[in-house]
């Protein structure tokens, strides 16, 4: 939702600044721009609520179906791995070059792909740790 509010920021500011201006009676305005502001944040977490039915509707499914994006990410491992580390033993061995020409958007895919599941597992870690860490006062020495 935080993209969604920051996309949106540079346009509210300017809506707000013509209810103030349309609107002389500031308590009205206030309402208004306030109602304004509840529906976006209603319409981000509607968003966000459809989005994780989506989620948890594909991890309850089969294998299948919720395991295609850690498979994906094994394939794209596995292509790394043979190009260049079991080709080029190969190609010492037998002298056949076996690699495989890999488009950038591979690249891409395998970078965002194990940066955002990378990222994700230290947010949680970091998460964790935070919350059970015990909360200390600004002055311990009395």
């Amino acid at each position: 939702m935080i993209p969604v509010l920051t996309a949106f920021a540079p346009l509210l500011n300017t809506i707000f600044k013509t209810v103030d201006k349309a609107i002389p009676d500031k308590d009205l305005a206030e309402k208004l721009k306030a109602e304004m502001n509840m529906q976006l944040i209603q319409s981000g977490t509607e968003e966000m609520k459809a989005s994780a039915k989506i989620i948890e509707a594909e991890a309850k499914s089969n294998w299948y179906v919720s395991g295609w994006r850690p498979t994906l990410m094994y394939l794209l491992i596995l292509i790394v791995a043979w190009n260049y580390i079991l080709s080029p033993i190969l190609f010492l061995v037998i002298k056949i070059k076996t690699q495989v020409d890999l488009p950038s958007d591979v690249w891409t895919l395998l970078t965002v792909g194990l940066g955002g599941y990378t990222i994700g597992r230290s947010g949680e870690s970091i998460a964790r740790s935070l919350a059970t860490r015990p909360i200390q006062g600004k002055d311990q020495n009395g």
